[in-house]
């Protein structure tokens, strides 16, 4: 790694923040989904196109972008919702653009997107609501 002249060191995954509403977020789906952080976008879609460069042009656009956390199915797999956390002060154009393009390839993969205000209290109940999850039956 030296040719390339830089140094590298491990960094967290989630902020402090991110890591809270993570372990709120797995008391509120418990084990009706896998629960996944940080995902990159092409990880969450396959992308079909006759046209080779019209296919490597739209892998190009969300190569880099990510979505904050992922609801997946334990047994099919199959990615049922896309959770963001929105942040008022991180609403520049380019943020506006980058969530145009997000909400336009769930929407066209049929994938839920929920937004969620970051940096507001929930609680366990209220953020199970929030994404529709029935309560689980009390024994």
């Amino acid at each position: 790694m030296n040719e390339f002249a830089v140094s590298l060191h491990a960094q967290p995954l989630l902020t402090k923040e991110e890591a809270a509403f993570y372990n709120l977020l797995r008391l509120a789906v418990q084990d009706r989904y896998l629960l996944f952080a940080q995902v990159p976008v092409w990880c969450l879609v396959e992308v079909r196109a006759a046209d080779r460069q019209a296919r490597a042009a739209f892998l190009n656009k969300i190569a880099l972008r990510r979505v904050d956390f992922v609801l997946v199915h334990p047994g099919t797999l199959a990615v049922e919702k896309v959770i963001e956390l929105d942040d008022p002060s991180q609403a520049s154009p380019q943020r506006q653009a980058r969530n145009r393009l997000i909400e336009a390839v769930f929407t066209k993969a049929g994938i839920t997107l929920v937004r969620l205000k970051a940096r507001e209290p929930y609680t366990v109940p209220r953020l199970a609501a929030l994404l529709g999850l029935e309560p689980a039956e009390e024994s």
